[in-house]
């Protein structure tokens, strides 16, 4: 795996970032890297679902990345967030809270975020 990837996933995962920062964390692209914000997002799905990513870390880099695209009115009004990306972000997103229905024992990121990414790595083989 192409190292860059592991650096930028590290930056990306351990705090909110501004979109600035992220920015330069990959390397101050002049339009908006659609290719390189789908290998992060492959690669952070790919990370949780095997174990290797806390929730948390996952959940700062798909936010830090949906930032990004959104802080930079460039970015957001001629570029489309992939559907890679917005299916990971979505996931994600919903293992960010608990809900009412749910007992308290209820784990939101097991319960809501995992089947999700289980069906985005299915749906384009990436795991059997």
């Amino acid at each position: 795996m192409n190292p860059n990837i592991e650096v930028i996933l590290n930056g990306l995962s351990k705090v909110h970032l501004s979109g600035n920062q992220v920015t330069e964390i990959l390397n101050n692209p002049k339009e908006f890297p659609t290719e390189l914000v789908e290998k992060l997002s492959i690669k952070t799905a790919l990370k949780y679902w095997n174990g290797e990513m806390e929730f948390k870390d996952g959940n700062y880099i798909m936010n830090n990345i949906y930032s990004f695209w959104t802080s930079n009115e460039y970015y957001f009004k001629n570029f489309k967030l992939s559907d890679i990306s917005w299916e990971c972000f979505n996931a994600f997103d919903s293992g960010e809270y608990y809900r009412k229905e749910d007992a308290k024992n209820i784990d939101p990121a097991e319960k809501y975020t995992k089947p999700l990414i289980e069906n985005l790595l299915r749906k384009r083989k990436l795991i059997i």
